[in-house]
């Protein structure tokens, strides 16, 4: 006698699973009737990635490391999200929703804590208090950065995933972004801006007209920084961790010529003051030839600048104009005692500093003078009470990073002089651009810091 089909005592409701089967694809055979096929076909394949995200709290983490640097806008509802933000999101309702049906016993103290508690409060009230309507917006936007960092440290300490396994994630989206950059900026697709910085061109090696790479960012200062800000934190794990030092180098090429091709000049100097002050740090020796280096790459470059002088290359470095523009927010900073000392607030510079923009610039020049400065950016926002706050926690962070590269051995110690080298890049990129200001900065710089406070005591460790 013929056995009936999935008649298997056995097994797991298999009739169910033939059932589930029919009515999905009864559904979906009836909705392609209304929506065309491929639409079907994208839901489908979203609803099983997700479904594996949700499954996987490590993955959608690796993604959201993946996608820091996308921040072009998309709208839902009333407000917009990047696609990092959204993952971002999606990955802290996993985890959340793993925490509690796992019941993970796991503390998620850090030594960070009061300081993090300290900055929640003051970009609280620097929001709520913000004389623009999406002030509490921008509070919440930062928030994600504290939502980056003790993500980082849950999954850490209920080893779903590793310390190696993150950087990995962080260096594999830097090189992307940084091929791709160079691919913009070589072939004009994708990028969105051209000016006469190119170098070799009045070298007489071609054209002076170049285009900018920006990745997945939407502004080539953003992309250089960003970059600037990896090759700062990779270069003391190149130099005393890393052992493939052939592949090691092409990375840091790649690096390299991504930050070129963006033509920005601040990620240039960020990077050149990280690279003195990790050499000045790190290698004794360095200490007594610094004078020595330090001419020879003057003498090095002044043929250079003499010829770069009488170009009109001097007219693209815009340091005039960035005099100019940065009279605007002082300005809006000045304007009264309660401005000076509590800010305006979160994302209230289009409020409170266009109306200092002199009346010969076109309305729409207007965004072209934001502040280019995060400094006056964060004095205009929070105030000088509320920016000596972060400030302080940004300087305790490059001298406590110091000390425990100091004080530790082993991986934890060089990691920690790849953060105070980073930190070293903020510093000076800051002067110029406003980049640590948006959100995906300060996400990936707790997603940092995360890597490192995770362990209380690597001693013991």
């Amino acid at each position: 006698m013929a056995r009936p089909i999935f008649a298997n005592p056995g097994s797991i409701g298999n009739w169910g699973w033939a059932g589930i089967f029919l009515l999905v694809s009864a559904l979906l055979g009836m909705l392609s009737f209304f929506v065309p096929a491929y639409l079907i076909m994208a839901a489908v394949l979203g609803a099983v990635a997700l479904g594996y995200l949700a499954l996987n709290p490590d993955k959608a983490f690796m993604l959201t490391i993946f996608t820091i640097p996308f921040v072009d806008r998309i709208r839902v509802l009333p407000v917009s999200f990047s696609l990092n933000e959204l993952v971002l999101l999606f990955t802290f309702l996993v985890c959340l929703g793993h925490m509690v049906l796992r019941s993970h016993r796991v503390s998620l103290k850090t030594s960070l804590d009061g300081w993090i508690f300290l900055l929640t409060v003051t970009f609280f009230l620097a929001g709520f208090f913000s004389e623009s309507d999406t002030g509490m917006l921008g509070f919440f936007k930062v928030f994600e950065a504290f939502i980056m960092y003790y993500m980082t440290v849950y999954l850490i300490r209920t080893r779903q995933i590793t310390r190696s396994l993150a950087l990995k994630v962080v260096l594999f989206t830097a090189l992307s972004q940084a091929a791709l950059g160079s691919f913009q900026s070589f072939t004009g697709i994708g990028s969105d801006f051209q000016s006469a910085r190119g170098y070799l061109g009045y070298l007489g090696l071609g054209s002076n007209i170049v285009w900018h790479g920006r990745g997945t960012t939407w502004h080539f200062n953003s992309l250089g920084n960003y970059l600037a800000t990896n090759a700062a934190a990779f270069l003391p794990i190149y130099v005393f961790c890393v052992k493939r030092k052939k592949q090691a180098f092409w990375m840091v090429c790649i690096l390299l010529m991504g930050i070129i091709t963006t033509y920005s000049r601040g990620s240039l100097l960020g990077l050149s003051a990280a690279a003195l002050y990790f050499l000045g740090v790190s290698q004794p020796t360095f200490k007594r030839s610094l004078i020595f280096m330090l001419a020879f790459v003057c003498f090095a470059i002044l043929p250079s600048v003499l010829t770069l002088s009488s170009t009109s290359y001097v007219e693209t470095v815009g340091y005039s104009e960035r005099l100019i523009i940065w009279q605007v927010p002082i300005a809006a900073i000045t304007s009264s005692a309660k401005s000076y000392w509590l800010g305006s607030g979160l994302n209230s510079y289009a409020v409170v500093a266009w109306p200092y923009i002199p009346a010969w610039v076109p309305s729409d020049q207007f965004r072209n003078w934001f502040a280019h400065n995060f400094y006056l950016l964060t004095v205009l926002e929070m105030g000088v009470i509320g920016a000596a706050v972060l400030f302080s926690f940004m300087l305790f962070i490059w001298i406590d990073t110091w000390r425990k590269f100091k004080r530790w051995h082993g991986f934890y110690g060089i990691y920690s002089l790849s953060l105070s080298a980073a930190m070293m890049t903020v510093f000076f990129v800051s002067i110029f651009d406003h980049t640590f200001g948006s959100p995906h900065f300060k996400v990936f710089l707790f997603l940092l810091l995360g890597l490192l406070y995770v362990k209380r005591n690597p001693l013991r460790a």
